[in-house]
């Protein structure tokens, strides 16, 4: 986190959902990513409904304990698209999903999650796919028990380092924009929207 971005923070809330958002799923926000977790504290759950109304981006509950609630925000046709690629497909089936169906694949994610959260067993290693990370990274995480990584940033790189390392440095980007933009009174809807009206009318140039 760049100097900028810490000082913006230190003058922000960082209890208020917007600024965790910000923190949290910007570069979701900017189009960068398919699908976050986001980790926030269980009365917020209403807000963040709410605010994702009408910007194009899903939300399922992951797993609720006493305080907290851990949801999967995704824009549901790029998680679709990417989850029925040949190799992303066949680890998946591995696994033994039944059926690559995001709704029914998604139900099934969650039970697997949850009985991790909660017994600390069998790592959902599908997580990282369902977070859009590279089949290939995930593979070397797999193969590598997590050690022998390139670089270790918003996920640990065992290929493509200079492109991953290029990627990093544009969620950190993304990050620092969504948060200047919340400290100058902007929500996050209106962000999500904007954004996405933007990319929309590029495609269609």
């Amino acid at each position: 986190m760049c100097n900028e971005t810490y000082h913006l923070l230190k003058r922000l809330d960082l209890h208020n959902i917007e600024t965790q958002l910000a923190l949290q799923c910007a570069p979701l926000f900017k189009g960068l990513k398919i699908s976050n977790l986001l980790i926030v504290p269980k009365q917020h759950y209403e807000k963040v409904v709410d605010i994702l109304i009408g910007t194009g981006i899903s939300q399922v509950l992951l797993m609720a304990s006493q305080n907290k609630i851990t949801l999967l925000l995704y824009k549901e046709e790029e998680l679709k698209h990417f989850i029925s690629a040949k190799r992303v497909k066949a680890f998946f089936l591995k696994l033994d999903y039944k059926e690559i169906v995001l709704t029914t694949l998604l139900k099934q994610f969650q039970k697997r999650y949850e009985n991790y959260i909660v017994t600390g067993n069998n790592f959902p290693h599908e997580m990282g796919l369902v977070l859009g990370y590279p089949i290939e990274d995930v593979n070397g995480f797999i193969e590598n028990d997590g050690k022998n990584f390139l670089y270790s940033g918003y996920w640990k790189v065992y290929d493509n380092l200079p492109e991953k390392t290029q990627l990093f440095q544009r969620f950190d980007k993304a990050k620092k924009d969504v948060i200047q933009l919340i400290f100058n009174g902007q929500c996050i809807k209106d962000i999500i929207t904007r954004d996405s009206d933007n990319k929309q009318l590029q495609e269609a140039s």
